[in-house]
This record gives C-alpha cells, structure tokens and sequence, in this order.
C-alpha cells in the first residue's frame, strides 16, 4: 500500500471520528423523542404494562375538552405577557444602567440579585410575601389606604401573580443581555449624532432601537421558550389553581400522568407544547438571523 493512501485513510478515518459525539448525542436525543411520540399515540397507563395503540385518539379527545383548550390559550396568553412585560422593562433597565451615572456600579450589583436566588426560592419567597392574611404585600396595600388582594389564591389575580414572580425574576436577564448589545454598539453614529445636535429620544428610535433589534430577539426566544414549558413556577406557587387559573399546559400534563394515570394523554400534551414551541423557535430564529445578516 503506498503511504500516501495510508495517510489519507487514517485522516478520512479520523475526520468521522470528530462525528462521533455528535452523533451520539443526536441518538440520545432522537430516541427519548421518538418514543415520547409513540406514547402519545397509545393508551398507556402509568401503573399498567400494556397498552394499545390508538393513534390520534389522544389528541383528538384532548381538542374536544374546554380545559384542554382552556389551558391552551392560559399557556399562549402567559407566554405573549411575558414578552410585552419583561421586554420593555428589561430595555429600560438596560438604558439606564447603560447612561453615565455614579450609582450605575450599586445598579449593577443589584439586577443580578434576582439572578443570584434559586428560582425556587424565589418563588416560595414571594408566594410567603403573597399571602392574603399575614403577606407583606398585603399589609403594604393597607398602609396606603388600599384594599387587599388575593394575589395567588383568587382567580381573578393568579395569573398576574405568576406574572408579577416571573417579571421579578428574569427581567435582569433581559436587561443584562440588552445592556451588552448597548455595549457594543459603534459610538461613531452616536457621537455624529450628539454633533447634530439630535435630541435623547432620536437617538434612541434611529440609532439604538434598530441596533439592539437582534438582541430584543434573541431575549424574546429565550423568554417564550421558557415561559412555554414553565412548570415549577406553576406548581411551585399553585398547583395550577385556584379553580384551573393557572393550569398550563405543562401542569396540565403533570396532571394527566401522575394524578390521573394516563401517560399517553400527557406525552400528547406535552407533544402539542413541544409543537408549539418549535413553531416559535422557528420563526423567532429566522427573524433573528435576517436582523443579523441585514
């Protein structure tokens, strides 16, 4: 054998070598997918060894109930709220921790506050300070002259509970991921601007909107994608109550599965969450990359 064909087998050998962990991490993935997918498609029972497969009888029955579509449309309304909220509020707090000023250090240090608590912790903390009789809130409402609220435990203001908890907590994120885009912003423009003598909020519509619009894109992908399988906020702080107000999707499916025994019925919830999810990764990524390129 010639030793050039030997070094290029051992190069061609090497090169599908450098495809092995990601192959095997494409399986990992791919099998639990698919067999997600063939349990939605089955009868199967949590305690029960057998099942039979029924298709889309799953999904069918599923699109038939009020509280399936119900806590579709909770699930989808909680998502597009926690766009509207955190994301002006995170660009906000990023315009003012990215203006000249001598608090900005004591500013800094306490966005990521938040960020620091495990999100568990947090939730519990503000379901405490959430609580009708003796919660802080509660108590701060009267000192004002004002009435109090049923925060998590009323059905008119659960879910804007669960917005307030979320909003707290990850609105730091947004607000750091923005600072850095206004951060790496060309100050060429902004200066040729200030020359002009343009005023505060011109700078901000032509020059930085359009910059950071990659970024309010890449914010909005993360926050959709996990305020749509939210699930330890929710049960966390409700268990999906009072009376299915904040029943999600995802508490949904939890239910389904370990309340009611039917794994097959949840594996098509969470197939119709992963669905959705995937359309709005899909469209939100392609945005992002023409904002990009363009």
């Amino acid at each position: 054998m010639h030793p050039n064909s030997r070094g290029a087998g051992s190069s061609r050998i090497a090169y599908y070598l450098m495809f092995l962990p990601a192959l095997l991490m494409l399986i990992a993935v791919m099998v639990p997918f698919a067999q997600g997918i063939y349990t939605a498609m089955t009868d199967r029972k949590l305690y029960v060894e057998t099942s039979g497969f029924i298709g889309i009888g799953n999904l069918t029955m599923l699109f038939g109930q009020s509280a399936f579509i119900d806590a579709l449309w909770r699930t989808l309304l909680y998502a597009v709220a926690v766009i509207v909220v955190q994301i002006p509020l995170g660009l906000g707090v990023a315009l003012l921790l990215n203006a000249n000023s001598r608090l900005q250090p004591i500013l800094r240090g306490t966005l990521v506050l938040p960020l620091l608590i495990p999100p568990v912790v947090a939730w519990l903390m503000w379901k405490t300070l959430m609580q009708p009789q003796a919660g802080l809130l509660n108590w701060l409402l009267g000192t004002l002259g004002l009435p109090a609220l049923g925060w998590l435990s009323h059905i008119d203001t659960a879910l804007m509970s669960v917005l307030l908890i979320d909003t707290w907590v990850f609105t730091p994120f947004a607000a750091l991921i923005l600072l850095a885009g206004l951060q790496a912003m060309p100050t060429d423009q902004l200066e040729a601007a200030k020359v002009d003598g343009a005023s505060r909020w011109l700078v901000f519509r032509a020059i930085e909107l359009p910059w950071l619009v990659p970024f309010l894109l890449l914010v909005a992908l993360f926050r959709v994608s996990d305020s749509l399988k939210s699930f330890e906020l929710f049960y966390a702080t409700t268990r999906g109550g009072p009376m299915d107000a904040t029943t999600t999707l995802h508490v949904a499916a939890y239910e389904e599965a370990f309340r009611w025994s039917n794994v097959g019925r949840a594996m098509a919830i969470v197939f119709v969450l992963w669905l959705i999810s995937y359309v709005a990764a899909m469209i939100l990524t392609g945005l992002w990359r023409r904002r990009s390129r363009g």
